[in-house]
């Protein structure tokens, strides 16, 4: 009788089983470490982008020779005092707030609330950053549209203004907190938007790719993002998808640059979201410290033309 045969897989041997071991650990532990290795590049990223501002007020009216103008501050809920100038126009014509965009300060306006001032409007700008903050960290949008709300209110008690007629521009941060303001106030009657967004996860992500040069994978973003969570816990940000269909009769100026691609992205989804009127404005450039002389003169016509075809400035 011939002898039996047993087929099979070869057990491994005991060596071989401890090797696999080893590298199942190891790897392991490439795993945990480069984990901790992401999570801390997001957590300084998400800190970075969140901390980013700028004090330095390079240009004041004075530097335009400017004489019309008055300081105007305000107070918000949570005790933050918020610098602001009044660039007065008309007595008794419609005021626009021009909102600065992240890392400015309101000398980022003055250029464009010059020319706005020169055409008879009433002009504000402030600063979103209070002097009395109590974090430096920026939830990127809820707490603008809050010290938005205050300035309007501030601003609209002043005597030789309009009360009840105000146009928003702003841009980026100052963008959101416009578009949240404007959903939430009968009073404003025309807006102006630059490079703005649905939710400050997308202004966080569009900030981390800018940092990254747009290397960056989803699985590092989601990181970022829930972190940005957990350091924005209190904040609560509206539904702005929902809040665009109340400004069905109010203008709206939707521009987006193509300098800025994430956000030129959530600017056209916005605008196509929103109802009529409605435009839609697409420049090269309108970071505009990359823009030349010709796209910024361009940019301030194109909202100079807006507001006056849509703010008239009677005295109602």
């Amino acid at each position: 009788m011939a002898p039996s045969r047993i087929t099979g897989r070869p057990v491994p041997s005991g060596g071989t089983t401890s090797a696999l071991v080893r590298i199942l650990e190891i790897a392991g532990v490439l795993l945990v470490v480069s984990f901790v290795v992401l999570a801390g590049a997001a957590a300084f990223l998400t800190y970075r982008v969140t901390t980013e501002h700028n004090d330095v007020e390079d240009v004041t009216p004075a530097s335009f020779l400017l004489t019309s103008t008055e300081d105007v501050s305000f107070t918000t809920p949570n005790g933050g005092e918020h610098k602001g100038w009044l660039l007065r126009g008309l007595r008794g014509a419609p005021v626009i707030l021009i909102c600065h965009g992240y890392g400015t300060n309101r000398s980022d306006g003055l250029s464009l609330g010059t020319v706005l001032q020169e055409n008879h409007f009433n002009v504000y700008l402030f600063n979103f950053r209070g002097s009395k903050k109590m974090s430096s960290m920026s939830d990127l949008g809820p707490s603008y549209i809050e010290t938005l709300k205050a300035a309007i209110q501030k601003v609209t008690s002043v005597e030789g203004v309009n009360p009840r007629r105000v146009g928003l521009m702003g841009r980026t941060t100052g963008g959101y907190a416009a578009l949240g303001a404007a959903e939430q106030s009968p009073l404003v009657k025309v807006l102006v938007v630059d490079s703005v967004y649905e939710t400050p996860d997308q202004m966080l992500d569009s900030q981390i790719s800018s940092l990254l040069g747009g290397a960056s994978s989803g699985f590092f973003h989601g990181l970022a993002e829930g972190e940005f969570h957990l350091l924005a816990a209190s904040a609560h940000p509206p539904n702005i998808r929902a809040g665009i269909a109340e400004l069905g009769g109010v203008p709206k100026l939707f521009i987006a640059g193509r300098d800025s691609p994430d956000l030129m992205v959530t600017t056209e989804y916005l605008y196509q979201q929103a109802p009529q009127p409605k435009q839609m404005l697409i420049q090269e450039h309108t970071q505009l410290i990359f823009a030349n002389e010709s796209e910024k003169r361009e940019y301030e016509n194109a909202v100079l033309d807006f507001f006056l075809h849509n703010l008239p400035q009677r005295a109602d």
